[in-house]
């Protein structure tokens, strides 16, 4: 099979575990695309932290933002965008409250938040990686369901925190009442939500009709629950080696890890010596 697109996952898969990646990953990129292959990064990550690994890897690439929820070209232009509603979100922001948890709000490049804490450390820390002028914007709202007719144009996801994986699951459970959101996971210690029928994989096949490409000549790899649907869509499903259980049902192949340049070890088997 001539494989002419390959969509891939940042955190745990393309980055190593200190957000970097590779030199190995990044040239193998770099003869992916000489072949004529699209490369897309396809992320949970805000927008403009996925735009600003481009100066790391040295080209732009096709994106898949916020699990999916947005899609834009190399030239920064959006080819799809799937905002929450404003009902969903008052729901979610009532629901977080009750059970005193906290949560982001997302936007394109601007992370929404009642109060500011630790976990907004990691957008400052990846911030300092990136030499381009699109940065990770940080904004407390302090009343966030007084500010919801500010917002609700603008935003495509909501990240749930909470170290108690129990509280998550009740949550989760009680979110997953409401038919218009749909809800996945990333780390342990978080679930995210965007609009229902919103995932990776939806997303690289509008993607592919896009660019008139069939699901049987995409690649794609990841590790994480919100990496499933696309690695179920795509023809060469990859999962990497640290990937969880559940990735790893459903890949067609497993690869090596994050810390020893999967991304590489599959350019190399299903692109280059195609």
């Amino acid at each position: 099979m001539q494989y002419k697109l390959i969509a891939i996952d940042m955190d745990d898969t393309l980055l190593r575990h200190d957000k970097t990646i590779s030199k190995e990953n990044i040239e193998a990129l770099h003869k992916a695309r000489e072949k004529g292959v699209y490369v897309v990064i396809s992320t949970g990550r805000v927008f403009a932290s996925a735009y600003a690994y481009a100066d790391m890897i040295g080209f732009r690439t096709y994106i898949i933002a916020s699990n999916g929820a947005l899609i834009r070209d190399p030239d920064n232009n959006t080819i799809y965008e799937s905002l929450l509603n404003y009902d969903s979100m008052e729901e979610i922001i009532k629901v977080c409250q009750k059970y005193n948890t906290y949560f982001q709000l997302i936007s394109d490049k601007t992370v929404f938040s009642p109060e500011i804490t630790n976990k907004f450390q990691r957008y400052a820390e990846w911030n300092e990686l990136f030499k381009t002028e699109l940065k990770v914007d940080v904004q407390e709202v302090k009343e966030p369901l007084k500010e919801l007719d500010k917002l609700k144009s603008s935003i495509l996801k909501i990240i749930v925190f909470n170290d108690d994986v129990e509280v998550l699951k009740s949550i989760r459970e009680e979110l997953s009442k409401n038919t218009s959101i749909q809800i996945t996971s990333s780390y342990m210690d978080n679930i995210e939500i965007v609009n229902k029928g919103v995932s990776k994989g939806r997303a690289l096949k509008i993607l592919g009709g896009y660019l008139g490409i069939e699901r049987e000549e995409m690649i794609a790899i990841g590790d994480s629950e919100n990496d499933i649907e696309m690695i179920k869509f795509a023809g060469l499903g990859v999962a990497v080696e640290n990937a969880i259980d559940e990735v790893k049902k459903v890949a067609d192949f497993i690869t090596k890890s994050n810390m020893e340049d999967g991304v590489k070890y599959v350019i190399d088997k299903f692109i280059l010596q195609s």
